[in-house]
């Protein structure tokens, strides 16, 4: 089967896990997250043995576990924006082009998402976080653009030097 006809699956994935992570209820989520920044602050604490209890570390945990969610959202959506350049590339699209449905379809899925995450419990709509799922699609572009330059640097054909 052709890479055309295919092109559009990585990115169909993409939603799809994005759709079950926003799926999920608050409080499951948050559990989720809370693990990895327990984590992240275990790694910290042991490394410079230096151990927060109580509401010191409760604390900690909450401001790592925001920034682990925050980055979570930038994460997907830069795959998602990748992966969607990716399929209009595949169809010989002008970058200028490949950049802007990417980054259409991008945000308004990061809309919809939210929109989405109305009906869930505990969960709610942000902008705030359309916001951050955006920076996450620019992200995704520019590695996009940025793997296309590199591609471009390898394929050029490099002047032959004597060999002394």
């Amino acid at each position: 089967m052709q890479l055309k006809y295919i092109s559009w699956l990585p990115a169909m994935i993409v939603m799809v896990v994005i759709f079950y992570f926003s799926s999920k209820p608050a409080e499951d989520s948050s559990k989720s997250s809370e693990c990895i920044a327990e984590e992240i602050l275990e790694v910290y604490e042991n490394i410079t043995d230096h151990q927060f209890s109580g509401s010191v570390r409760d604390e900690k945990i909450g401001i790592i576990n925001h920034i682990v969610r925050k980055g979570a959202h930038i994460s997907e959506y830069a795959l998602l924006a990748l992966t969607l350049a990716f399929h209009f590339f595949v169809w010989r699209k002008k970058i200028i082009k490949v950049c802007a449905y990417a980054a259409g379809i991008g945000i308004f899925y990061a809309a919809t998402d939210e929109f989405h995450q109305l009906f869930v419990s505990g969960r709610g709509g942000q902008i705030r976080d359309v916001l951050i799922d955006s920076i996450g699609v620019a992200l995704g572009i520019l590695i996009f653009l940025f793997i296309l330059r590199i591609g471009k640097a390898l394929s050029k054909p490099r002047p032959l030097s004597k060999i002394e």
